[in-house]
């Protein structure tokens, strides 16, 4: 098989210390490793029995598979720590390749490294014990096997991905639904339904057309915040349609007190949001600040090509408590896709950046 000199006592007992040793240093570890190294040996015990078996199936006996198999575990162990070791270097180098270009890149890399360590063993095993050396004779089989542990620590990874998706699917889920809470929470909170029936008790005895306007609007935002809590992310168009009856609303309340300016380049209406997060960040700053017609609350709203800002003068309540939930939660959003929401704080001014997706 890989070593093709006559088996001695000392070998076997060699070998054994061998296996020990390199079992040992994975024992602590995932309980996968210890299958991959099973697999390993099952491979090689089967492997050996056939090519015992096909050699010479009349003097074909147990005891010689058995003594060939332990001679050569180590070196199929150590193989497989190195491919691993290699494979484990060039996928996090290569994390932008493909799946099947990853796996072709392995197996070329790993059998020239493994070919090479072959010759160079082997002639200095034949240094020792002197013997015919035959590169194709002594590295073919070695690239053969190599192969087979490649085959398996591919196996590995995949399945170390697959868990990884899953587990990161499932901090998505739980992420989203704590976020799509806290927002139509935020909306069906007591005094934003108070406040909203106040109004539009009000305008029922001064303005029909305004009562029926403001109904839409009201039945607008709910609309949307029951129709999006199962969507992980939204077009900005229709976030501004949704923000568009929210402010409506927010304006007839306050008046004058509350002044918004909108800047849109109309060029990004497809670029997609997490729901709810742009009205999220006008609610936070009616919440924190005051707005009187002397002093009203200005809030701006930028919105172009590297995302969308929203700013607002500070003019702190005093009795609000600042725990920070909210745009937390928007953060822990937005990094489930790599995306980073930007806050700054001046003396005068309070702005959020929220990226596209």
């Amino acid at each position: 098989m890989i070593l093709s000199r006559s088996y001695r006592h000392e070998d076997l007992t060699l070998s054994l210390v061998l296996i020990i040793i390199i079992l040992s240093q994975f024992m602590g570890k995932r309980k996968s490793i210890i299958l991959f190294i099973l697999l390993i040996a099952i491979s090689l015990f089967l492997c050996i029995s056939t090519f015992s078996l096909l050699a010479n199936s009349s003097s074909y006996k147990i005891g010689n598979v058995l003594s060939n198999f332990f001679l050569n575990m180590p070196m199929c162990l150590i193989i497989g720590v190195i491919d691993y070791k290699v494979i484990s270097i060039l996928q996090k180098h290569n994390s932008k390749q493909s799946a099947s270009q990853s796996i072709i890149i392995d197996f070329i890399l790993t059998a020239i490294l493994i070919a090479t360590l072959s010759i160079v063993v082997n002639y200095v095993v034949l240094l020792i014990l002197p013997g015919k050396f035959d590169i194709l004779y002594q590295a073919l089989p070695m690239v053969l096997w190599n192969s087979i542990i490649v085959l398996f620590i591919e196996l590995f990874f995949y399945n170390k991905r697959q868990i990884e998706n899953e587990n990161k699917l499932n901090i998505i889920e739980k992420e989203k639904a704590l976020y799509q809470f806290e927002a139509l929470k935020n909306q069906i909170n007591p005094h934003f339904l108070f406040n909203s029936l106040n109004v539009l008790s009000s305008l029922a005895y001064q303005d029909a057309e305004t009562t029926n306007l403001f109904t839409k609007k009201l039945s607008n935002v709910y609309r949307y915040l029951l129709t999006t809590h199962d969507r992980p992310t939204v077009m900005l168009q229709e976030e501004l349609q949704f923000v568009d009856s929210y402010l409506y609303l927010e304006q007839i309340r306050f008046g004058d007190t509350l002044q918004i300016f909108i800047e849109n380049d109309k060029k990004n209406q497809d670029k997609a949001i997490i729901p709810a997060s742009l009205q999220m960040l006008v609610e936070n700053a009616l919440k924190h600040n005051i707005s009187t017609s002397k002093s009203p609350l200005i809030i701006n709203i930028s919105i172009n090509e590297n995302g969308i800002t929203v700013s607002n003068n500070i003019q702190l309540r005093s009795y609000v408590i600042k725990n920070g939930m909210g745009l937390n939660n928007l953060k822990k959003q937005y990094s489930l896709y790599n995306k980073e929401v930007l806050i700054t704080e001046t003396d005068v001014d309070f702005i959020v950046k929220l990226p596209y997706i």
